[in-house]
């Protein structure tokens, strides 16, 4: 086995794999499908003549062979990362970025320190407005949102799969019990009438016989509406779950959701853009998913 002749292209989807242990991670961070990186990683393996990974259950992980292309594959990618950082390490600009007040909070910030160590010049400005931002008119470079465009105009890679799950406090619960199957009789806390979209939150749920005990625009205001024993509130996972005076209940109505990195074709080649969108999808990436 010869690792002189190691293809980059190839070199990048054997690395997402061995950094992640998962196809579906490597291929969330590379923004292409699974079929793509268990393609080019058989290719690899193929033009190597040897076994890289071993393939299994809980994961993938590198055989014998696989450690010693992935020293010589670290030293190119190490080369290629300097190459990249002395052609960007003059930018500078202001990215637009659009998406929740959960999202921003929880996975923008840590994203923006990564950049602006590397890029001082390149700023941020979000958007955690409820209405829908443009990104063909120009209102945006770039979003992070829970439903995938259909329009071929906008580029989109999933960088997340994450879950709404129903959270109550245990003053709530003393006082009202916990629930049994579903809602009934429980108060909820929940956004205002006119913030809700496809019948989110506490979508997939019967909300006939409960009683909507506090409303508001406002995430942050629903956890402590919920935290001070208001009613059920329907979250996001990674905050109800980073929330101690939270507990988690009805797990068996927990909703599944992905999240989607979404770019104008028309900016996918700017350095900038291109910069900010892989820190935010390897911020995604790098938080274990529940």
């Amino acid at each position: 086995m010869s690792v002189s002749a190691l293809d980059w292209n190839d070199v990048r989807f054997f690395l997402a794999v061995a950094q992640t242990g998962r196809v579906a991670r490597a291929a969330r961070s590379l923004g292409v499908d699974q079929t793509t990186v268990t393609r080019r990683i058989a290719s690899l393996e193929s033009r190597l003549r040897a076994e890289l990974f071993t393939r299994g259950a809980s994961g993938w992980s590198l055989t014998v062979a696989g450690e010693r292309v992935s020293k010589a594959a670290r030293r190119m990618a190490e080369a290629a990362e300097e190459v990249a950082s002395q052609d960007d390490e003059a930018l500078d600009g202001v990215v637009r970025i659009a998406t929740s007040e959960t999202i921003a909070e929880y996975f923008v910030p840590a994203a923006l320190k990564h950049v602006q160590l590397r890029h001082p010049g390149i700023r941020a400005v979000v958007n955690t407005g409820f209405s829908r931002v443009d990104l063909l008119r120009g209102e945006a470079d770039l979003a992070i949102r829970l439903v995938r465009p259909t329009d071929a105009r906008l580029a989109s890679r999933r960088v997340a799969r994450r879950f709404f799950r129903l959270y109550a406090s245990p003053d709530y619960l003393a006082r009202r019990g916990e629930p049994a199957d579903d809602l009934a009789g429980h108060s909820i806390v929940t956004y205002d009438e006119a913030l809700r979209v496809d019948g989110a939150p506490f979508r997939h749920l019967e909300l006939g016989r409960v009683t909507h005990a506090f409303e508001a625009n406002s995430a942050r205001v629903l956890v402590a509406a919920a935290v001070a024993g208001l009613g059920v509130v329907q979250l996001p996972d990674y905050v109800g779950d980073a929330t101690p005076a939270l507990v988690h209940v009805l797990p068996g109505r927990d909703v599944p959701y992905a999240i989607w990195l979404v770019v104008p074709q028309s900016k996918r080649r700017s350095g900038i853009v291109r910069i900010v969108a892989d820190a935010i999808a390897a911020t995604f990436t790098q938080r274990s998913e529940p």
